[in-house]
């Protein structure tokens, strides 16, 4: 009696283990700091343990370099897997990819899609401008500078506030050799003259926020929206 009860409950346990996936909120906080290496050690290991756990192929999007390859792994999970509790999300990068390539009806298609699968996300409520006869794309508004009178140039980001000029121009070069266009600003706070780092021009939050979200993932850098009509 006792080992059929040991039986039993070995089996729920087993049971349960394999219907629940892997936890990866911590690991998605080591990227959100730029601890990248620590989540690619732990990456290797899991997938020994779990090989089947869409959150790890979750996690190992995050970490691809090549975008195309990122993306194959997201509709993986958006498409064969909506119930997981990073399908939205997966779904939300596919628009983001689209979206920073300037290809903003495939973009529009697949935010369509998330707003009909998916909305109660917070992503379906994001404010995102598809125009018809939008002239510069995305990729290319990354390279121009928050100066830059060519174009309707709302938001910037700022990656970074120094004391020292010298370490703002360090940032600079380091987003400029990434051809990022970027400007050094200087204002004046708590009686210190900071140099401020803005990287790119844009036309509302939205684009802004797409390509924050990318340095973060490819370079593990913060930064924050900026409105460039603040300065004019």
């Amino acid at each position: 009696m006792k080992k059929t009860a040991l039986k039993i409950s070995l089996l729920l346990l087993i049971n349960f283990a394999f219907s629940q996936d892997v936890d990866i909120s911590r690991y998605i906080y080591l990227l959100r700091v730029g601890d990248v290496e620590s989540v690619k050690t732990a990456l290797d290991s899991l997938k020994r343990v779990y090989p089947n756990s869409v959150n790890l192929k979750y996690l190992e999007a995050n970490l691809v370099q090549d975008g195309e390859q990122a993306i194959k792994i997201y509709y993986d999970i958006a498409l064969n897997h909506p119930d997981n509790e990073y399908s939205d999300d997966a779904l939300f990068k596919i628009v983001q990819f689209f979206y920073a390539k300037g290809d903003y009806s495939r973009a529009k298609n697949e935010f369509e899609k998330l707003k009909t699968l998916y909305p109660s996300s917070p992503y379906a409520r994001v404010n995102l401008r598809f125009l018809e006869g939008e002239t510069v794309s995305l990729s290319d508004k990354i390279s121009l500078k928050p100066s830059d009178s060519k174009v309707n140039c709302n938001y910037s980001l700022q990656v970074g506030a120094f004391v020292d000029r010298k370490n703002a121009e360090k940032e600079k070069e380091f987003f400029e050799g990434r051809g990022y266009g970027v400007e050094i600003r200087t204002k004046f706070k708590d009686g210190k003259l900071l140099y401020l780092v803005w990287v790119g021009c844009f036309y509302n939050r939205g684009e802004a926020e797409v390509i924050r979200s990318e340095i973060k993932r490819k370079y593990g850098r913060e930064s924050f929206i900026i409105s460039t009509s603040e300065v004019r």
